[in-house]
């Protein structure tokens, strides 16, 4: 995200004999600045801060500023307004209803000249109409300002030599103008504050003419109340000696070591300006080959042209197209020596911002140093376009947003296109792509216990696609969300394939990212190649999350807020050797089911591992359940044989009176909170179980508030 920018070597300019009849305008908003001494000589400072003597001066100009409508510098000479042209030769311009004044500051700002005397006011020339009003009374201005500058929004900001920042606006009446914010800038010494500019991410720069001390005001906000006037202490500024003022184009870039922006366009929040994604570089966390310091903002058109080894290379795409309803791989390179938490947003729709729902692809995934495997699902609804962006921001923090400022890291913006899906296949989701399902699971089976529902909630879908023509069933999207974990226990999660053999599964081309990390293996091996496929998401769920509430439970603690940010996600890309004839039997969300973690006793004498599986009520068990688990305790099984639900004649996994040990309800749901029994969370359900589940079929959208788990925060 660096720009080069070849800075024009003009000659020394004698301008002693060269008269107004030869002079030009300055180049089109040029990337210098000019700093005017008292000497009556001029000085470049380029875009890397460093100066350079270009010779002498006619005259001595004040109060100056670049006007990028003809591209002329605007100032004051001997009291008179004078058109400053490319070799340094002015021209006076006489201006209506400007009185003489000994005008210390000023600045250009949309074809206005602004010109300020202590003790005697503000006023603003129409460089147009070549007239002048007062803006600031005379009671008013009584600060010792030796420059100014006017944000890009129109608001003046000046630091005077006692080493106050003020702030007014001048769209306000003559009557009500008043200086807006002063604040003092703890500074000490004799300080003659007398170049002072904004570039075009709205940045505030001030020059001592005394020390070449120079300080950046990165984070100014022209219209907040309060507004934050802290600043950045940046390298001396060389050959400022008695400079009176400077002028430069303010939609100019400048450089400013020590961070990195973006360079998506703006309507992304890339610059200052709009609060643009940007972080403090260094060699401790970034991404790619190695820290990238960046002009601030170059943002599209004028982004990275990526021509040297540090710039936008952190993140690699296995392809420069995404395609509808496809999921792409990518590889993060992470270097540095800490840990970082990446995130990523992509315009799925084209509208020019990462504010959609679903947008942000990647959310704060923890990464060491090194590369990583990351995959990300493409909306089979986002628009197909050549032109839409992605933005990706390494942070020594979680939960970051797509824009403002955030830590030690880094930022990369990336175009990116994306072409419409395969019109051979067609897709069904269950429940739906957007929206999941919910499922709940008693850890206690075959033992009764609390009835919460709680031990492990999971949000959950399955995305089914087939070939149009022939309708086989070629490929499955399996995506779950750990929402609650008010288990004891340990346990794993995992899907069953009821009549579909493990051979049909291709291997090579299956897949699982759980927290954003990439995982080749998600077939359980079977002992026979034609036993029910088994996809194993994880053997152990607690490994995947900390908390420090209650007995390390996760979100079923209405008084614990310390795990609410805790996330599980896991997205399972299962792709069959040979599309398959779509069995009658397999249910849309297929046969989920949780399990006894490796070395987890769960209540028993010796761990039962695999051994011990809770199903869905009415579903198969797997060739590995131990079957003589049903009908002892609490559980009244009276078919639970491996191939029941090919036959789909299952009747398991419920006690006596009907009630499972695990539910699946269509929608997001609210779970009852520790030790609260779904029967009292949910008083209905006790009408739904006694009539066979044949009436109050809603009950799960009624719970009561007191009894259930919600994610606001009080």
């Amino acid at each position: 995200m660096k720009y080069h920018f070849f800075v024009l070597t003009i000659p020394l300019l004698f301008t002693f004999f060269i008269g107004t009849t030869s002079a030009n305008p300055f180049s089109s908003c040029p990337s210098n600045g000019y700093l005017f001494h008292q000497s009556n000589n001029v000085s470049l400072i380029d875009i890397d801060r460093q100066t350079n003597n270009q010779g002498a001066t006619v005259s001595t100009y004040d109060a100056v500023g670049f006007n990028d409508l003809d591209n002329y510098i605007y100032g004051v000479k001997n009291k008179e307004v004078v058109r400053i042209h490319n070799n340094f030769t002015a021209e006076t311009l006489a201006i209506n209803g400007l009185p003489e004044h000994d005008f210390t500051a000023g600045d250009v700002h949309n074809n206005s000249l602004y010109l300020y005397a202590q003790n005697e006011g503000l006023w603003v020339v129409d460089l147009a109409a070549q007239s002048a009003a007062q803006l600031l009374k005379q009671q008013y201005a009584v600060y010792a300002f030796s420059d100014l500058a006017v944000h890009p929004s129109g608001i003046i900001y000046a630091v005077d030599n006692s080493k106050n920042i003020h702030r007014f606006d001048v769209s306000q009446s003559l009557e009500n103008n008043q200086i807006e914010l002063t604040a003092s800038l703890g500074l000490t010494g004799v300080r003659n504050f007398s170049g002072q500019f904004f570039d075009n991410n709205g940045m505030f720069y001030v020059i001592d003419a005394n020390s070449g001390d120079t300080f950046l005001f990165n984070k100014l906000s022209p219209f907040s109340f309060d507004d934050n006037f802290n600043y950045l202490t940046q390298l001396n500024i060389e050959n400022i000696n008695n400079t009176i003022d400077i002028a430069r184009c303010n939609n100019a870039p400048l450089s400013t070591l020590g961070y990195d922006m973006g360079d998506a366009p703006n309507s992304y929040q890339t610059s200052l300006l709009v609060n643009g994604a940007r972080h403090q570089v260094s060699s401790l966390l970034y991404l790619g080959l190695e820290p990238d310091e960046d002009l601030f903002a170059q943002f599209f058109p004028m982004h990275d042209d990526n021509d040297l080894g540090n710039d936008d290379q952190g993140i690699i795409f296995t392809t420069p197209t995404l395609n509808q309803g496809s999921t792409t791989f990518i590889t993060a390179h992470i270097g540095g020596s800490i840990a970082g938490y990446l995130s990523a947003w992509i315009d799925w729709n084209n509208n020019g911002n990462f504010d959609d729902a679903y947008e942000q692809v990647i959310d704060n995934i923890l990464l060491d140093n090194g590369e990583h495997t990351l995959a990300i699902d493409v909306p089979i609804d986002s628009v197909i376009t050549d032109s839409t962006w992605s933005r990706f921001r390494i942070n020594t923090n979680p939960n970051i947003a797509a824009h403002g400022q955030g830590e030690e890291g880094e930022v990369e913006d990336y175009p990116l296109t994306i072409t419409g899906f395969d019109t051979q296949e067609s897709y069904f989701w269950f429940p739906s792509q957007g929206h999941f399902a919910t499922l709940a699971f008693e850890d206690r089976w075959p033992t009764q216990d609390d009835y919460d529902f709680n031990d492990i909630v999971i949000n959950y879908r399955v995305g089914h696609v087939q070939e149009t023509a022939t309708g086989m069933l070629s490929r499955l999207n399996i995506d779950i969300e750990l929402q609650s974990y008010g288990a004891g226990y340990n346990n794993g999660f995992a899907v069953k394939l009821d009549g579909i053999p493990s051979s049909s599964i291709d291997v090579s081309k299956s897949f699982m990212i759980i927290n954003g990390k990439y995982h080749n293996t998600i077939l359980e091996v079977p002992e026979n190649s034609q036993n029910d496929a088994v996809l194993i998401f994880t053997d152990a769920l607690k490994q995947y999350f900390s908390s420090d509430c209650n007995h390390g439970f996760l979100r079923v603690d209405p008084t614990c807020d310390l795990d609410r940010n805790e996330r599980v996600t896991a997205s399972m890309k299962v792709t069959f050797t040979t599309p398959i004839a779509y069995p009658d039997h397999l249910h849309p969300y297929l046969n989920p089911f949780i399990f006894a973690a490796p070395n987890d006793n769960h209540g028993f004498e010796s761990p039962p591992s695999r051994a011990l599986e809770i199903h869905l009520k009415n579903a198969s068990p797997t060739v590995r359940a131990d079957q003589g688990l049903f009908n002892s305790e609490h559980d009244n099984s009276n078919n639970s044989r491996v191939n029941c639900g090919v036959e789909n004649n299952c009747d398991s996994y419920k006690n006596k009176t009907g009630i499972p040990f695990a539910i699946l309800l269509p929608s997001d749901w609210k779970h009852p909170i520790e030790g609260k029994s779904i029967l009292h969370a949910y008083p209905r359900i006790r009408n739904y179980i006694s009539s066979n589940e044949n009436k109050d079929d809603t009950w799960f959208a009624h719970p009561d508030p007191s009894n259930v788990y919600s994610m606001a925060v009080e």
